[in-house]
């Protein structure tokens, strides 16, 4: 929509082509029509749009993690752009309309920062505590990396920390996702360097705990 001056002609009222004139508190004013089709959506159309929004809905609640996790993976996209082309092209799967996201093959942060070595979880009350293994002599450079822990269960909110813990502790703990006893979460890793370099490593699938 556009205001315009009064022309040679006068004010322009009513529709010429695809442009509407018409005056709003004394103004004049200038919009084009919408573009209407009377085409039905193509299955798939349908099939990436219906991808779309599960993958949209799925990454929407870790969008801190995200944020972080994709900031360096590319520069022609946005860190929720590189996610989303990762998630729906790697990681949904099934026929349309029963697409669901294989979290076995979640990847939540992609980078060169040196990854996780040996990554296990168990499920603690209310929480699941990560370990892995921090060899002084080779890790010592990389000690102060801040860590990423996720935990997701199919249809609940996620949870996740970030930074709480550092990577020379080889241990941290996080919360499991408010669901019920006997649901299987899918838990994981990845390490962050906490500067103004953001680089962070892969994200692994650390494994599965059951809510006690």
């Amino acid at each position: 929509m556009g205001t315009y001056i009064k022309g040679i002609n006068g004010r322009f009222t009513g529709k010429v082509g695809s442009t509407v004139g018409s005056q709003w508190k004394g103004i004049s004013v200038m919009k084009s029509l919408p573009d209407f089709s009377n085409h039905k959506a193509s299955k798939k159309q349908l099939a990436h749009r219906a991808k779309f929004r599960l993958a949209t809905k799925f990454l929407q609640p870790l969008y801190p993690v995200i944020q972080l996790g994709f900031k360096n993976q590319d520069s022609l996209k946005s860190p929720q752009n590189a996610a989303m082309s990762e998630l729906m092209k790697y990681t949904i799967e099934g026929e349309y309309p029963d697409y669901k996201v294989n979290l076995n093959n979640l990847v939540l942060a992609v980078g060169s920062l040196k990854g996780t070595n040996r990554p296990r979880v168990e499920a603690n009350g209310e929480e699941v505590v990560f370990t892995w293994r921090y060899n002084a002599a080779s890790d010592e450079m990389f000690k102060d990396n801040g860590v990423i822990l996720v935990s997701i269960a199919e249809g609940y909110y996620p949870e996740y920390t970030i930074g709480q813990n550092i990577r020379s502790d080889g241990t941290a703990s996080m919360f499991l996702p408010d669901a019920p006893p006997g649901t299987v979460v899918h838990c994981y890793i990845a390490f962050a360097a906490m500067d103004d370099t953001n680089r962070v490593s892969n994200s692994v699938h650390a494994g599965t705990v059951i809510i006690p």
